[in-house]
C-alpha cells in the first residue's frame, strides 16, 4: 500500500469540514423545538438515570483574538451577578419539569471564562447547584480557566464545592505570538497557577494548545509543546486556529498578520505531536493527548470514548441539561439550545420560560449517521454493515457514500474491507473529511465550516 502523497491533500486539507461534536452540527438547528418540545423531553428523563450538566459563562476581561466562542468583554460585576442569578432560576425552572431531582454524573463550566466569576458569585451559584440537583454520584465537574484572571480565593471555592478537573487555557507561550493575538500570560504565571490548583488538591489539569497562529513557526510550537509538557497536565487539547473573520469579526485583526498556510500548520501539528509523544502522552482522537492512565486515554483503548460539545470525553450520559445563553443541549429526541445574546435569556426567564428558540428533532437516518460518525471521529475506522445494522439498516444504503470515498482509498488515506473503513493516513485530522462523506445535512466544502488542517 503507498503512503499518502502531498496529491491527497486535495482531497482533505483544503476542504471545510465539520468537528462533529454533533451531527447534525448546530447550523441545522431550525426553529421548530421550543420550550414546550424540551419540557415534553425532560419529563420523560427517567429515575436515577445519570445525566449531564453544562453551564455557559460568555464573560472574559478582554478578548483574545483567536477567540471563535460566544463571549461579552466586561469587568462589571453586577452584570455577572445577574447572568448567574438567571441561571439559577433557569435551573430551577428545569427542575420543576423532571418527575424527581436529577442526578448529575458529569458537571461542566466552559465560556468565556468561568472565572469571571468573583469567588463570592461563584460560591452562590455552586451552593444553589447543590440545591437543585444531585452530584451524589457525579464523576467529574471540570471547569475552563483563563490562568491569567485566576485567584487563590477562588481555588478554595472550586475545591470547596467539588471541582475535580480544570482546563487551562495556554495556547502558546511565545511572547510575540501572545502579543498578536491579545493573550500576554507568560510561562511563570501558568507554572504559578499549576502549583496553586495542585497545592489545594486539584491535580487532574488540562491544557489548551493552538497551533497555526500569527507569528508562530514550527520550531516555535515545538519549544512551547516542550514547556507546556514540562509542567505535566493530564491532558492536552491541540487545536487549530480557525481563522473565520466572517463568523467572528474581531478575527480581522488578524487577516495582515501572517495567519499560516495549511502545509505549514501540518508541521507545526506534527511539532507539538512528536514532542508529545516523546513526553509519555498518548495520541486521543484526532487532537487530544492523555497520560496512560488518565481516564480519557483508557476510554480510548477500551473503545468507550465519546464525542458530544465538549469534544472526546467518558461521559456516557444520554441526556446533557444546558444552562446559559447560547448553550447547547442534547437528549434522546435530539438538541436544543438556549438564546444567544444573554439579555434576550434574561428576558426569558423573568418571564418564567425556558429559552429554547431552535434545536433538531433527530430522524431514525440521522440517528444511524450520527454513530457511524461518533465511530469514526473516535476510534478512526468502522464496520458500517455492523453499525447499520444495529439500526435496522443495510450497509448498501450508504452506495453512494461509498463511491465518493474511492478516491480517498486510491490516494491511501483510508482502506476498505467490504463494508469496513479504516484511516491510514497519518494525518489524523483527516478523518473529518471522511466522516463528512456520510453526513447528509452538510454541503461537502461548506464555507460555514473551518478548513480541516
Amino acid at each position: 500500500m503507498n503512503s499518502p502523497t502531498e496529491e491527497s491533500f486535495h482531497l482533505w486539507m483544503e476542504k471545510p469540514a465539520p468537528r462533529y461534536t454533533s451531527y447534525p452540527t448546530a447550523p441545522f438547528f431550525h426553529d421548530g423545538i421550543n420550550e414546550s418540545h424540551y419540557t415534553a423531553t425532560l419529563s420523560k428523563i427517567e429515575v436515577n438515570e445519570p445525566v449531564s450538566l453544562y453551564y455557559h459563562i460568555p464573560f472574559c476581561a478582554e478578548m483574545c483574538l483567536f477567540c471563535g466562542c460566544h463571549t461579552y468583554i466586561t469587568n462589571r460585576e453586577d452584570r455577572i451577578r445577574d447572568y448567574v442569578d438567571a441561571i439559577i432560576r433557569e435551573m430551577e425552572i428545569v427542575a420543576g419539569c423532571v418527575p424527581q431531582k436529577l442526578r448529575m454524573s458529569h458537571l461542566h463550566f466552559g465560556g468565556g471564562t468561568p472565572n469571571a466569576m468573583s469567588a463570592l458569585i461563584m460560591q452562590h451559584l455552586f451552593q444553589a447547584m447543590h440545591r437543585v440537583f444531585d452530584f451524589s454520584a457525579c464523576r467529574e465537574f471540570a471547569m475552563e480557566i483563563d490562568p491569567r484572571t485566576l485567584n487563590q480565593e477562588q481555588i478554595k471555592v472550586m475545591v470547596d464545592y467539588g471541582v475535580t478537573r480544570v482546563s487551562l487555557g495556554v495556547q502558546d507561550f511565545n511572547h510575540e505570538v501572545q502579543k498578536l493575538v491579545n493573550r500576554v500570560q507568560p510561562y511563570d504565571q501558568v507554572a504559578q497557577v499549576c502549583d496553586w490548583l495542585r497545592s489545594a488538591g486539584l491535580k487532574r489539569i488540562n491544557f489548551d494548545l493552538m497551533y497555526g497562529l500569527p507569528a508562530q513557526t514550527e520550531e516555535s510550537v515545538g519549544i512551547t509543546a516542550r514547556q507546556a509538557a514540562g509542567l505535566a497536565p493530564d491532558r492536552f487539547a491541540l487545536f487549530s486556529y480557525a481563522h473565520v473573520p466572517h463568523m467572528r469579526p474581531h478575527q480581522k485583526a488578524l487577516n495582515d498578520k501572517g495567519i499560516a498556510g495549511d502545509k505549514e500548520r501540518l508541521l507545526m501539528e506534527r511539532a507539538a505531536r512528536d514532542v508529545l509523544s516523546a513526553a509519555g502522552y498518548e495520541a486521543v482522537g484526532m487532537d487530544h493527548f492523555a497520560k496512560p492512565d488518565d481516564g480519557l486515554a483508557i476510554a480510548q483503548r477500551s473503545g468507550a470514548m465519546r464525542r458530544n460539545f465538549q469534544g472526546y470525553t467518558d461521559d456516557h450520559a444520554l441526556t446533557m441539561i444546558a444552562l446559559g445563553a447560547s448553550s447547547i443541549g442534547f437528549n434522546k429526541d435530539g438538541f436544543v439550545q438556549n438564546q444567544k445574546e444573554t439579555r434576550a435569556y434574561q428576558k426569558s426567564i423573568a418571564d418564567n420560560q425556558l429559552p429554547i428558540v431552535r434545536g433538531y428533532h433527530l430522524t431514525e437516518e440521522d440517528r444511524v449517521r450520527s454513530a457511524i460518525i461518533e465511530q469514526l471521529m473516535c476510534c478512526f475506522s468502522c464496520d458500517i454493515e455492523k453499525v447499520a445494522a444495529q439500526y435496522g439498516w443495510k450497509a448498501d444504503a450508504f452506495a453512494s457514500e461509498f463511491e465518493s470515498l474511492k478516491a480517498f482509498e486510491e490516494a491511501s488515506l483510508i482502506v476498505r474491507d467490504g463494508y469496513q473503513i479504516k484511516l491510514t493516513s497519518p494525518y489524523r485530522q483527516a478523518i473529518r473529511s471522511v466522516a463528512s462523506m456520510f453526513d447528509a445535512h452538510a454541503p461537502r466544502g461548506n464555507a460555514i465550516y473551518s478548513r480541516v488542517a
